[in-house]
């Protein structure tokens, strides 16, 4: 009997052509470990201020927003 395959979110940055930053978590595969591996769930995890030059690049926060939200469907 085979294990369904596993995901879990990644943070992105990702610049459009235009220009725009955006910010996104993406379902992305995790691995299945090896003899000498072990997987270790994280449920929270702060950002580091140094890791945020990497994460935003050169935008101008200035001018950040969110996107718009699409409506409740509840």
């Amino acid at each position: 009997m085979s294990t369904p395959a596993r995901t879990g979110p990644q943070l992105r940055s990702t610049v459009k052509k235009e220009g725009l930053l955006e910010l996104s978590l993406a379902d992305v595969p995790i691995p299945e470990p090896k003899p000498d591996e072990v997987v270790v769930r994280v449920e929270a995890s702060p950002i580091n201020p140094s890791d945020l030059g990497l994460l935003l690049g050169r935008a101008d926060m200035s001018t950040a927003k969110p996107p718009a939200r699409p409506p409740d469907r509840s």
